[in-house]
C-alpha cells in the first residue's frame, strides 16, 4: 500500500516519534531492573532521567499530535470512536501510568537506598513489573495499529 500527500507526512512523523521516543524508553525500562540489582547509582540516575524525559515527551507528543494532526487528515480516516484507536490510546495511557507509578519510584528508591549504603535489589521487582507491563502495552499497540481490527 502506498501513502501520499499529507497522510504520508503525518505517518512518517508518527513513526519517527515512536522510534525516537518509545524506543529508548522501552529499552530503558526493560534494562532498568538489572541496574537496580547492581546498585549502579550513575546508571540508575541515567535511567531515571531517560524514563522521566521520554515519558513526558510522549505525553506532549500525543497531546500535540492529537490536537493538531488527529483532527486533520488522519482524523478523516481513523477516528477515536474506532475500537482499535481507543484501545491504543488506553494502552498508551496505561504504559505512561506504569512508568510514573512503578518504574520511576522504584528507580528513585534504589538510588536513595544505594546512597544510604543499603541493598537496592528490593526495588527491582517494582521496576521489572512496571517496565514489563509497559512493554506489553506497547507491543499490543503495535499489533492493534498493524491489524486495525474492525477497520
Amino acid at each position: 500500500m502506498r501513502y501520499s500527500g499529507s497522510y504520508a507526512a503525518v505517518l512518517a512523523l508518527h513513526l519517527l516519534t515512536v522510534v525516537f521516543l518509545i524506543g529508548p524508553l522501552a529499552v530503558t525500562v526493560v534494562t532498568a531492573p538489572r541496574l537496580v540489582r547492581s546498585g549502579d547509582v550513575a546508571g540508575l540516575g541515567a535511567a531515571i532521567r531517560t524514563t522521566r524525559l521520554f515519558t513526558i515527551a510522549s505525553v506532549v507528543t500525543v497531546a500535540l499530535g492529537s490536537a493538531l494532526l488527529g483532527l486533520g487528515t488522519v482524523g478523516e480516516q481513523w477516528k477515536p470512536s474506532q475500537a482499535w484507536v481507543s484501545a491504543s490510546y488506553v494502552l498508551w495511557l496505561v504504559a505512561v501510568a506504569l512508568n510514573l507509578a512503578l518504574v520511576l519510584p522504584g528507580l528513585r528508591g534504589a538510588v536513595a537506598a544505594a546512597g544510604r549504603g543499603e541493598p537496592t535489589a528490593g526495588f527491582g521487582g517494582k521496576v521489572a513489573i512496571g517496565g514489563g507491563l509497559a512493554m506489553l502495552c506497547w507491543l499490543a499497540i503495535v499489533v492493534l495499529m498493524v491489524s486495525k481490527p474492525g477497520a
